[in-house]
């Protein structure tokens, strides 16, 4: 279950870095904020290909699952970072 945890821990992580910069949380630093949704965005497909090296290993438990169920989630993410910046970032 090693993989497991590892894929929900940096998904939920990665996730928060990825968002952190708008509203509700709206956590800035500065110049350098933009470069928080590379750096989340990374953070969150390392937690995914860790879920998906649980799944192709096949550990027991039903935590390689909620990476599954997180996909969607960074679908969305991407959709809605596209419809905010149209291309410019």
């Amino acid at each position: 279950m090693k993989y497991s945890i590892y894929s929900v821990i940096l998904i939920i992580v990665g996730i928060f870095i990825a968002y952190m910069i708008f509203p509700p949380f709206n956590i800035t630093f500065g110049t350098w904020s933009m470069a928080a949704i590379p750096i989340g965005l990374a953070i969150y497909f390392t937690g995914v290909i860790f879920g998906i090296i649980a799944f192709i290993k096949k550990e027991k438990g039903f935590l390689k699952y909620v990476s599954f169920i997180s996909i969607p989630l960074g679908v969305a993410f991407g959709i809605f970072l596209a419809f905010i910046f149209g291309g410019e970032i």
